[in-house]
């Protein structure tokens, strides 16, 4: 427990690491206001605005990145030079590990919900219902957070670490086929759809949005299952690499 009380003085040192908030608020925000000015008055074949699909779009694929704020801390307490002031504290240096994590998809995922916010109230996009987007917001924030530390815990080297995680990231995105299209065949369609948690996570809440509740729970548990499998992953590598 005496682990747990640190939450509070992680999430003040995620606070103060400005270039945490100029990377995944800043930055989207300067990107969205520039494509709101680009996109001004043009509408999708669903006879919604494009911006509206062009925000989701965004604010879900920061979550991706998210998960490197969770990999600094854990690498700067664990593998470097405080690793043995930290493991001279009389506390559970797992369960502290866990707090990091706890802290770093927390601030991932209020970070997603304030871009949500800017965007509606500044750009007047459109997101429809706020708590399903909030829900799929925090599993794809859990999900980044997983994946980093699993990468985290299974390389040596810190910078390899960061190039893994881009992948992911970029990977998903590209994924997807928002920027080009890709090539016609089972693997770019499955990946691209039901394979993708980015695009899971697109296709829930336009479904939810678009009253298919039952096809968007199924989505969003379909990520949910991913998240327990990778979360299980995650313990049995991080137990090897902490202890």
């Amino acid at each position: 427990m005496r682990a747990l009380s640190t939450v509070k003085f992680t999430a003040l040192r995620m606070l103060r690491r400005y270039t945490f908030l100029l990377l995944y608020l800043v930055s989207p925000m300067i990107m969205l206001t520039v494509l709101s000015v680009i996109l001004s008055g043009a509408i999708a074949e669903t006879t919604q605005p494009i911006m509206n699909s062009a925000a989701t779009i965004m604010v879900l694929s920061a979550q991706l990145f998210g998960g490197s704020i969770v990999m600094a801390y854990i690498y700067t307490d664990f593998f470097t030079e405080f690793k043995t002031r930290l493991y001279s504290l009389p506390f559970n240096q797992t369960m502290y590990a866990f707090s990091i994590m706890i802290c770093g998809t927390v601030f991932s995922m209020l970070l997603g919900v304030v871009l949500m916010t800017f965007t509606q109230f500044v750009l007047g996009v459109e997101w429809g219902n706020w708590l399903w987007t909030i829900y799929i917001i925090a599993l794809m924030a859990i999900l980044s957070s997983i994946v980093c530390l699993i990468i985290t815990f299974s390389v040596q080297s810190y910078k390899l670490s960061e190039g893994l995680s881009g992948v992911y990231g970029f990977g998903l995105i590209i994924l997807t086929g928002i920027f080009f299209p890709l090539p016609d065949n089972a693997f770019f369609e499955f990946m691209g759809s039901y394979g993708n948690p980015l695009a899971l996570s697109l296709m829930s809440i336009n479904e939810m949005n678009q009253a298919n509740a039952g096809l968007a729970w199924l989505q969003a548990t379909i990520l949910l299952a991913v998240i327990v499998i990778l979360f299980i992953v995650m313990l049995v590598v991080g137990r090897r690499r902490i202890a």
